[in-house]
């Protein structure tokens, strides 16, 4: 069985192709590998939009980093008048773009990777139960456990979906770089020629294509924590303060953790938030003991 090459792969060399030849042309393509889009004709218009959230005229975003980042939008980038010529391409392309644009789902640690609140909230839930259940266990109320659906349980957990990942790339740089990670959020159609037998010949798109925000490289996509440390998921009740004199032995260590985790306001951690733990020796609690 061939294995078909990765998407930047496949887009570096369809680009190259259309740089070569002279004329270079909008590409798409799975960033996990696929059968790429090459327009036959170049989008007629192009827009490109980022918004924030500013308070009045101000131009003020926010009082926080992390409240920043939720008041800015990605980048969208809107394309008018792309299209694809071919009696064996066009109506191809017209499937994939629809494809492209609905959502596939995904597991619940991929939701968490990517920041989802609802996946976080499910996690510390699942987690909580079991303590729970353990609890009840341990002073004899295992036979009350024992009478819950796991059935009707599995049925109430969420089902997380997201839009594929595509590289979007068009000549040298584009106007969102070369390979720029999107989603496509939008895509309208308009046949324009028909064969003798009804076959689509050619057709016009409308895209609009989302920036796609890769979680930092500094998180665990497994654990959610920083590579080399520990985590801990936040439960109902706690605080960093009490988190840190339980794992250093010492309340005064909660300033780290803040830290690690670019917190605000450690007495106020919702619950499921999963928080990076520095190793003992990072503190200078953790250095005196």
């Amino acid at each position: 069985m061939i294995k078909m090459p990765g998407g930047r792969a496949i887009s570096d060399v369809t680009n190259l192709l259309g740089l070569v030849s002279g004329n270079a042309k909008a590409t798409l393509v799975p960033e996990s590998g696929g059968w790429p889009v090459v327009f036959s004709l170049n989008p007629t218009d192009v827009s490109l939009k980022k918004k924030n959230n500013t308070e009045g005229n101000r131009a003020v975003v926010t009082h926080s980093f992390q409240d920043a980042l939720k008041g800015t939008s990605n980048i969208r980038l809107e394309l008018s008048g792309a299209q694809v010529v071919g009696a064996g391409t066009t109506q191809m392309a017209v499937d994939q773009l629809i494809s492209w644009a609905t959502p596939v789902r995904i597991s619940a640690a991929t939701a968490l990777e990517l920041g989802s609140f609802t996946a976080a909230e499910d996690l510390a839930n699942s987690v909580f139960a079991k303590a729970e259940a353990l609890k009840a266990q341990a002073t004899g109320g295992a036979a009350e456990s024992a009478t819950k659906n796991p059935f009707k349980e599995m049925a109430s957990r969420p089902v997380f979906y997201r839009l594929p990942v595509l590289l979007f790339s068009w000549g040298i740089v584009g106007p969102m770089g070369r390979n720029a990670k999107v989603a496509l959020e939008n895509v309208k159609v308009k046949y324009k020629r028909f064969d003798e037998y009804g076959v689509p010949v050619w057709a016009s798109f409308d895209l609009t294509l989302v920036e796609y925000t890769a979680p930092k490289p500094r998180t665990n996509p497994t654990s959610g924590g920083v590579p080399g440390r520990t985590r801990h998921v936040v439960c109902q009740g706690e605080n960093v303060v009490q988190i840190a004199n339980r794992v250093y032995g010492s309340p005064h260590a909660w300033r780290k953790v803040a830290e690690a985790n670019a917190l605000d306001d450690p007495l106020r951690v919702k619950p499921g938030r999963a928080l990076a733990l520095p190793p003992a020796n990072e503190t200078s609690e953790g250095q005196g003991r």
